[in-house]
């Protein structure tokens, strides 16, 4: 067996690994139950994917996005590793055929969305598997202190019960301390090894601005910041109009948004790796499994809803150890408007019942029976015709999507794929039998390269018609009738996103779905936007002391580079103002313990710079020390 540093030689390149990788990856393969807490850019698929190659057997990973497990499945595949998925956007022949493949070990990884696993097709085939490692993604979905809580995610605990010795590794790149404890409880891996890297990025100088014509400001930055960068908001409209304002100024620009075609994003995405295209204007679409090294700066138009959102996001930039800019605005207006966006993420329960009767009511629902059926759907358009909001529309689908009711896939993905499942020699036999089709078969294989006979090849149908100059309808018969044959698998564009109702239309109670968790996850993410309110209002700490503190840090030294930081510097302090902020300071702890977060917030005597400037003096000079815990004390020779 290869060591981990020769995996990742080998199909990485890279001559070491980043720490704590290599202890994680010894910690799997040592057969442990293993959480990595690693924030953005810590590399966590190599914490499981290199493991997985050291190991006989098939690793199982299940992950919650589709255009993620897409993603790493094609790097995989480009890397000369055999890799697939399962998901909703498969139809019932092709998930069987990928299962049966993994059972008879093709693959060395198996990506599963977690809605999956309580199938009857998968849980007959697991057992059946040689499953050597499972691996949870974004684990923190598992928890409803979470951000974002994803209900299939409690039946991975099951798969134990199916692969009772079966290690797991489960990975995050934000977890508070409840989350992360909620994690181990809900895997049933309480003995676990615990790998954390601290969320204090060195190199990023957060700043929040307070502006009133955020977009010229943007340009401002965008003119006198050198290097690539991203720009987030919150509408898909207003990031081809930010695009729109920097293209005007002769600066190197596009629009990012999952209303483009999944070509067209892959495109804008490749050009930005690339450097072709400096900046990307994008909504949270933007950014999941890309590792671009020299972003510069990350600008947020619009704030997101919590602080482990825009962690994720601003920590995209300066992945290469330099200086890069993680820049927020605190505007009134788009406050204002977060809050009303934050309060329809959950709807009542009347809203909920009245959209599903309605959307059973526009696609003829029956009461009983199989409805299996998948159904084109654009949810503005529904909504525009019906008089509901979108936004709360979405609400609603999201929620029946995660209890089982329906099956909303929102990927407007325009590339087809294509692979062959027959021998060399049962094409050439075809081409003999069909001399028609000889040449749409030879043109077909030219164009999709040797790796089709081991793994799906994707492609635009429409630059086959022009490449070909035949109508793209005729070569899509052609692909149909070769997989009619079983020849290849086949799977034409889905172009749009559908909706697929998985049970018959029945009368929806709360008790069915739970709603008190709702309720529940609506109050914890009250909770996290006052977090990320009082981020954006704070003046007086370190940002990145803040993000810090959330996640549980008890560090007490502030970056220094911050903006707050930056206008605590300008600051003096005179002796006598220095002498009575010591005194108070000292008359504080002599009472009681407290906190480096409350002596410089919440003391009542001087500026928040001069209490730090105290602080830190007594800090460099012993008389007082701060715990681990980020509590302060006295220390014993100043107690007299």
């Amino acid at each position: 067996m290869k060591s981990p540093l020769e995996v990742l030689q080998q199909y990485w390149g890279y001559p070491s690994f980043r720490s704590p990788q290599d202890e994680i990856i010894q910690s799997v393969l040592e057969g442990n139950d293993t959480l990595a807490l690693l924030p953005t850019g810590g590399g966590k698929s190599i914490c499981f994917q290199v493991p997985g190659l050291c190991l006989d057997g098939l690793t199982l990973v299940i992950s919650p996005l589709i255009a993620l497990m897409k993603d790493q499945v094609e790097r995989l595949n480009q890397l000369g590793i055999p890799a697939t998925y399962i998901n909703s956007g498969l139809d019932y022949h092709k998930i069987d055929s990928r299962l049966q493949a993994a059972m008879d070990g093709a693959y060395k990884f198996l990506y599963v969305a977690p809605e999956r696993l309580g199938s009857e097709m998968f849980r007959l085939r697991l057992p059946k598997m040689n499953v050597s490692l499972l691996a949870v993604d974004e684990a923190h979905c598992i928890s409803q202190w979470g951000y974002d809580f994803r209900p299939a995610y409690l039946k991975i605990a099951d798969i134990k019960e199916l692969k009772p010795n079966l290690p797991v590794i489960a990975l995050t790149a934000s977890a508070t301390p409840m989350v992360k404890q909620d994690i181990l409880e809900k895997l049933q891996i309480d003995e676990a090894k615990v790998f954390s890297k601290s969320f204090k990025r060195e190199n990023l100088r957060y700043f929040v601005l307070e502006e009133e014509n955020i977009r010229s400001r943007i340009l401002d930055i965008c003119k006198r910041t050198t290097g690539t960068g991203i720009i987030y908001a919150r509408t898909r409209r207003l990031t081809e109009h930010l695009a729109q304002i920097l293209q005007q100024q002769q600066i190197s620009a596009a629009a990012y948004h999952g209303g483009l075609k999944m070509s067209q994003r892959s495109e804008i995405q490749q050009a930005w790796l690339n450097n072709n295209i400096r900046i990307v204007c994008a909504t949270n679409a933007f950014g999941m499994g890309i590792d671009k090294p020299d972003v510069r700066f990350v600008i947020h138009h619009n704030l997101p809803f919590d602080l482990e959102s825009y962690y994720q996001e601003a920590g995209r930039g300066g992945r290469d150890g330099k200086q890069a800019l993680a820049i927020s605005f605190k505007n009134p207006v788009d406050l204002s408007d977060l809050q009303k966006w934050s309060k329809s993420k959950y709807p009542s329960w009347e809203l909920l019942v009245r959209h599903y009767k309605m959307l059973c009511d526009f696609f003829h629902v029956p009461n009983q029976g199989k409805v299996d059926s998948v159904h084109s759907f654009n949810i503005r358009e529904l909504a525009s015709n019906t008089g509901e909001s979108s936004i709360s529309l979405y609400a609603s689908l999201k929620i029946l999507h995660n209890e089982n009711l329906l099956d909303y896939n929102e990927d407007t993905d325009d590339f087809s794929y294509v692979q062959v499942i027959a021998s060399p020699e049962a094409l050439i036999f075809f081409k003999q039998n069909q001399p028609r089709l000889a040449d749409f078969v030879d043109f077909f294989l030219r164009n999709t390269g040797g790796e089709v006979y081991s793994q799906e090849v994707r492609f635009l149908l429409d630059d086959w018609g022009r490449k070909m100059r035949t109508p793209p309808l005729e070569i899509h018969h052609n692909l149909k009738r070769l997989e009619k044959l079983d020849l290849i698998q086949y799977k034409p564009a889905s172009g749009e996103p559908s909706i697929r109702f998985l049970l018959p239309r029945h009368q929806l109670n709360p008790k069915q779905l739970n709603w008190e968790k709702y309720a529940f996850l609506k109050a914890q993410q009250d909770d996290r936007l006052k977090e990320m309110l009082n981020y954006v209002e704070n003046t007086k700490l370190c940002r990145s002391l803040i993000i810090q503190h959330y996640f549980g840090e008890k560090d007490h030294q502030p970056c220094g580079k911050c903006d707050v930081c930056i206008g605590r510097q300008k600051e003096k302090v005179n002796n006598q103002e220095f002498k009575e902020i010591f005194h108070q300071i000292q008359k504080l702890l002599k009472e009681n313990s407290s906190t480096y977060r409350y002596i410089i917030q919440d003391l009542d005597i001087g500026s928040p710079a001069q209490r730090e400037k105290v602080l830190r003096y007594m800090l460099d000079k012993k008389l007082i020390h701060a715990d681990g815990r980020g509590n302060i004390r006295l220390l014993k020779k100043t107690d007299s």
